[in-house]
């Protein structure tokens, strides 16, 4: 399946892969393509706020809770990584069965949920268990939208979609961050707050409370949404009904290189990140004595910035070198990588706020393109009826690595040898760069296996 020694994507049966051809179903209009797009990134911004949001509270988390760093850190990565071990596959097979719309509302209506139950946790185990709940959010959602966006569009138009809806992870991130800033702001003269059914709740249990109700409605968007038709590649055209698990597991092991190369190389960009904007505020407190909010919107800030443009900047960018083909794709990624270790090494480490700044945005707009490019690579490549499966496959390990020990790595490293109050920024400086060089490495293998793809 190469031509002039590049891979060429399967070619599809009920769409081309550039326009609408002859006895082919079209792509949605661009409105609705669009919008389809719009409505993924919204719930992606929230899946994200919904996560991201320990991050900003852990003081006061910590002060009420007893709780230690590593307890903490076990709340923000391992109680999702769990869940991704116990149900990210099945649900994946479940995603490619189903109408996606119809899962992607269930999933949102879950998380959501899940996440306002953390205002009424007492105990490390409640919100172990609670925060386990809102983990659905990415193993719901991602593999639902990855299939969905390459569903409903042309391939050279695939990256800036996937960008797109990626940028909702930057976005909901930096606005975790913010309106935890808010929330803050609005009850730092109280001790306490009364709300409705709940009684008496401090701060940060009103955070969780704002970050969680609106999901509700989002969810109900989507089964108002039409489901995009799937467009299934020649490969897999003799595959009738449902596809075994014996056929995914098959095709992955044939392309074992590859596939665990590009798994690899993000979960470990994910390592580097998640274990540092997971203490990102509380670095910014603890290392130039920022208050809280302010530490709150200054992380926002530069996650969105960064977001931007590794994101929707990469994306567009790598649509249009080398026609958007996976190979170019990975070597993006792979250069990208390796100019990010520079503000990996240095965010942590400066003294001066401007600078850290800069630094933190070069360094998080390379992991943004790495993470916005990698599905679009899947998606060109992987067969229909599996993609979600895949997608699952992918997501439970790049969260397993990423979530499941990025935060708790650098909270060990900060708890074990750095043990002083500045100590977790020299913990992010040994975390960040070492998971983006593993990363770079594994982006330059996974270009080189591509050519010996099979479909």
């Amino acid at each position: 399946m190469s031509d002039a020694g590049q891979l060429a994507p399967p070619a599809v049966t009920t769409a081309s892969a550039t326009g609408i051809g002859e006895g082919e179903a079209p792509y949605p209009g661009a409105a609705l393509s669009w919008g389809i797009v719009a409505a993924l990134f919204i719930a992606y911004i929230f899946s994200f706020i919904d996560r991201m949001l320990i991050g900003l509270l852990v003081e006061p988390i910590k002060k009420d809770l007893l709780l230690t760093d590593t307890q903490i850190s076990l709340l923000q990565g391992l109680a999702f990584a769990l869940f991704y071990t116990i149900a990210g596959i099945p649900i994946g097979r479940w995603i490619d069965r189903a109408p996606r719309m119809r899962v992607v509302a269930i999933g949102i209506t879950i998380w959501s949920g899940m996440t306002a139950l953390c205002a009424t946790v007492t105990n490390f185990s409640q919100f172990f268990l609670a925060r386990m709940g809102v983990g659905v959010g990415e193993a719901v959602l991602s593999p639902a939208a990855y299939s969905i966006i390459s569903d409903s569009f042309p391939r050279n138009r695939l990256g800036l979609a996937m960008g797109v809806y990626g940028l909702g992870s930057a976005i909901g991130a930096g606005m975790a961050f913010m309106i935890g800033a808010v929330v803050i702001a609005a009850v730092a003269n109280a001790e306490t707050v009364t709300v409705p059914l709940l009684g008496v709740i401090k701060g940060w249990q009103v955070a969780f409370l704002v970050a969680g109700l609106p999901g509700l409605l989002i969810a109900f968007t989507f089964l108002l949404l039409p489901e995009p038709v799937r467009r299934i590649t020649r490969g897999e055209e003799h595959l009738t009904g449902r596809v075994p698990m014996s056929a995914v597991t098959h095709y992955l092991n044939d392309n074992k290189i590859f596939f665990w190369s590009i798994f690899l190389a993000v979960g470990m960009v994910n390592l580097s990140v998640l274990g540092s904007i997971s203490w990102l505020p509380v670095m910014m407190v603890r290392s130039f004595g920022m208050e809280l909010a302010n530490a709150g919107w200054l992380s926002g800030s530069l996650l969105i910035i960064g977001g931007l443009l590794g994101m929707v900047g990469g994306g567009a960018l790598m649509d249009r070198l080398g026609g958007g083909s996976p190979e170019s794709r990975l070597k993006f990624c792979a250069w990208a990588t390796v100019v990010g270790i520079f503000g990996a090494v240095a965010f942590p480490l400066l003294e001066n706020t401007i600078l850290m700044s800069i630094a933190f945005v070069l360094f998080f707009t390379a992991a943004a393109v790495a993470v916005g490019a990698a599905p679009s690579v899947i998606q060109q490549l992987a067969p229909n009826r599996m993609r979600a499966t895949i997608s699952a496959a992918y997501v439970f390990v790049i969260n397993i690595i990423g979530l499941g020990a990025g935060p708790t790595l650098t909270a060990v490293i900060g708890d074990n040898f750095f043990p002083f109050e500045s100590g977790i920024r020299y913990a992010i400086a040994i975390v960040a760069p070492f998971g983006y060089i593993v990363g770079a490495i594994l982006f330059f293998v996974a270009a080189k296996h591509i050519r010996t793809h099979k479909g």
